[in-house]
């Protein structure tokens, strides 16, 4: 069988998608399409049914794959001894899933990194949605992804980080002065922020402790959150700590202890399965669990409009 039938194959199986299939073989779906059909009529079976958005593995291709994956395994193992990734001279595009935070944190230096190394390299970062990110990793749709290291399934991941939460309000709050007790926490209005990776888990912790109320104000990002609080100054918000702290030596905010227990939530750097481009993938992980393990996060950045001062 034509080895490049096979990388298809393994491409449209790890990723459910012809298109994704296409963009990470760099080739057009109109090819992809073709090489399938060739494939179907080798193997006198359909290998994927469409299913809504994806395209599911018949029970053949759940059979084989396992021997084409480390078939190809083995030969890109074998010929990356002889042809190396050379980020020196790679024009290659490597996708990174972030929170809100881990962008403003650590993208900067992880690009910084990665462009001594690959001056020609191509990084382009997407919004973490932590529910999505197996999907994403094993599609191919993200190469790295940095999120909680909670996350079940099988992928690859190496804990870098942990990060605690804390209450931060405006120093005008008219508890400001108090301690945070969880009757407070329970009637004081309050401000969310959704696309928080975390958001999800401490949802189910204050529910636990009996400190889950409906939300005053559900914010998108954390950007904004500064300026609603400051601006609002009856409301307050759970925010990561170095966060707050890092607003707190700029801003008139006051940050407490949550009333309630909350473990630190571990962080991790995670690496997308599959068999395509591996020692590119080995040295992108590499270069981004160098680029954030011992480095101190850098929240504080992220402060509120020049319209406040």
């Amino acid at each position: 069988m034509d080895l490049n039938l096979v990388r298809v194959f393994a491409a449209i199986y790890e990723s459910r998608s012809l298109t994704a299939a296409a963009d990470r073989l760099y080739v057009t779906q109109s090819a992809v399409s073709q090489s399938l059909g060739r494939l179907r009529s080798s193997l006198d079976n359909p290998l994927f049914q469409r299913r809504g958005r994806f395209m599911e593995p018949t029970a053949l291709a759940k059979e084989i794959y396992p021997a084409f994956r480390d078939a190809l395994l083995g030969i890109d193992g074998a010929m990356d001894k002889l042809t190396a990734f050379d980020p020196q001279h790679s024009t290659r595009q490597f996708r990174i899933a972030l929170s809100e935070l881990g962008e403003v944190g650590w993208l900067a230096n992880i690009v910084a990194d990665i462009r001594r190394e690959a001056p020609q390299v191509r990084v382009r970062s997407f919004l973490l949605q932590q529910h999505d990110i197996d999907e994403w990793l094993h599609r191919g749709l993200a190469d790295v992804a940095i999120a909680p290291a909670e996350i079940p399934g099988d992928l690859e991941r190496t804990p870098i980080k942990t990060q605690t939460y804390c209450v931060v309000m405006s120093a005008d709050h008219a508890v400001a002065g108090e301690e945070m007790t969880l009757e407070t926490y329970l009637t004081t209005p309050r401000v969310v922020v959704a696309s928080d990776s975390s958001a999800v888990h401490l949802e189910a912790v204050e529910r636990r402790a009996a400190a889950y109320t409906e939300p005053a104000v559900v914010a998108q990002h954390y950007a904004s959150t500064l300026s609603l609080i400051l601006q609002s100054p009856d409301l307050l918000a759970v925010a990561p700590r170095s966060l707050a702290e890092g607003w707190a030596r700029s801003w008139p905010i006051v940050v407490k202890p949550l009333p309630f227990e909350m473990d630190p939530i571990r962080l991790a750097v995670y690496r997308r399965p599959g068999t395509h481009e591996g020692s590119g993938l080995d040295w992108l992980y590499r270069m981004v669990l160098r680029a954030t393990i011992g480095l101190p996060t850098h929240f504080e950045t992220m402060g509120a409009e020049e319209r406040l001062d």
